[in-house]
């Protein structure tokens, strides 16, 4: 009969892996969603004048030192300077933008 001498060895702990903890990359401050979905004509269509109109009119400063992401919560194709032209109104208030 053989008798084994061998103990459970922890590879993990010995590897030198470093937990991270996603807490540790939070960073504090309100979170707010930008739809596009109602600035759309019949929540399908952009009209680029009318847009442009609502960005330059906008009150862009009632997001200072918020984390903001822009979306489209319907299927429309929205082109992406639309998005970029948020991101650019956004871009002197919002910590962040997405």
């Amino acid at each position: 009969m053989m008798e084994t001498t061998d103990s459970i060895v922890n590879r993990v702990a010995n590897s030198g892996l470093i937990t991270l903890n996603p807490a540790d990359f939070y960073l504090p401050g309100q979170r707010t969603l930008f739809d596009i979905k109602p600035l759309l004509v019949e929540e399908y269509l952009l009209r680029e004048k009318d847009f442009r109109a609502f960005v330059s009119n906008h009150n862009w400063q009632q997001y200072e030192n918020h984390f903001v992401a822009i979306t489209c919560t319907n299927d429309a194709i929205i082109a992406t300077w639309a998005y970029m032209l948020i991101a650019a109104a956004l871009a002197p208030f919002a910590k962040s933008t997405v």
